[in-house]
C-alpha cells in the first residue's frame, strides 16, 4: 500500500508548488487558516481537507483498493483552489494511485491530461526475475 506514497507526495507538492518563497521576499503575509480536519482511517484510507482566508483550499480522500492482496494500493481523488496572480480562481482535480496522477483543470494543457489518462490504461510491464531465479 506504500509504494504509491511517492504519488501522494507528488500531488501535494504539485498543491502547494504556486506557495514557495520568491527571492528576495522578505516578509510573507500570514494568512489565517478557517477550517482543517484529517481522518485517518484503520484500513489505511483517510480524508483530509483546509480552507483559508485567502481563497485556498484542498481536499482530498484515498480509499484502498484490491484490500488484503499483493496489489492492494490507496487510489487518491481530490483538488485544490487557489487564486492566482492575477486574481482569478485556480482549480485543479486529480487523481492518483496504482496507475499514476491525472491532473484536470482548465490551467492544465488538455494534452497533458489525456496523456496521463491513457497511461494509467497502459498495461502494466511483467515483473522480470533475475535469470538465476527463472525457471528452465
Amino acid at each position: 500500500m506504500c509504494k504509491f506514497l511517492p504519488l501522494l507526495v507528488l500531488a501535494v507538492v504539485v498543491a502547494c508548488g504556486h506557495a514557495l518563497p520568491v527571492e528576495g521576499e522578505r516578509e510573507r503575509e500570514v494568512i489565517e487558516i478557517l477550517s482543517s480536519e484529517t481522518n485517518k482511517f484503520d484500513d489505511g484510507s483517510y480524508n483530509s481537507q483546509y480552507s483559508t482566508a485567502d481563497g485556498t483550499s484542498r481536499h482530498e480522500e484515498a480509499t484502498v483498493v484490491d484490500q488484503g492482496t499483493d496489489e492492494e494500493a490507496l487510489e487518491v481523488k481530490g483538488s485544490y483552489k487557489y487564486i492566482n496572480d492575477e486574481g482569478q480562481e485556480v482549480e485543479v482535480h486529480y487523481t492518483a494511485g496504482k496507475n499514476g496522477f491525472v491532473p484536470y483543470s482548465s490551467i492544465i494543457s488538455p494534452e497533458i491530461t489525456a496523456v496521463a489518462e491513457a497511461a494509467k490504461n497502459l498495461p502494466k510491464e511483467p515483473e522480470l526475475k533475475p535469470k538465476a531465479l527463472q525457471e528452465p
